[in-house]
């Protein structure tokens, strides 16, 4: 009889030790989760794509042009960018990239913290019935 007690309170204690480990991995996931939401805040990704367009003068001589092509209003524009694509537009084009795969970890994030979240409500089902 009393080993049948320290079986039940060894998996006790081992279902305690993994509701804390549970506990502390959600924790780290939400701070994760928190980090990511502000360095999404910080960037300022540029929508669109970039276009290396000829136009002709009147005379006919061709000179190439950097143009933005973005939707406004359900409506593609151009953008005029000039000979030189500016710094900031390069900046936002790769903010965009940088900002593509925060959104695919921050899935991921968000996905282990649902099934942490399962986990414990199991745990929690379990040592209720106990």
């Amino acid at each position: 009889m009393v080993s049948a007690m320290s079986m039940a309170e060894e998996r006790l204690e081992a279902v305690k030790s993994r509701l804390d480990e549970l506990s502390m991995l959600l924790k780290e996931l939400e701070k994760r989760r928190d980090e990511i939401l502000d360095e999404m805040s910080r960037l300022s990704a540029v929508g669109g794509c970039l276009e290396y367009k000829p136009v002709r003068n009147k005379v006919g001589k061709v000179y190439y042009y950097w143009y933005l092509r973005v939707y406004d209003g359900g409506k593609l524009r151009s953008i005029y960018l000039g000979k030189h694509i500016p710094e900031h537009i390069v900046r936002g084009m790769a903010e965009r990239e940088k900002l593509r795969e925060l959104k695919k970890e921050l899935e991921q994030v968000a996905e282990r913290i649902t099934k942490i979240y399962r986990a414990l409500a199991r745990i929690e089902l379990i040592l209720s019935t106990i």
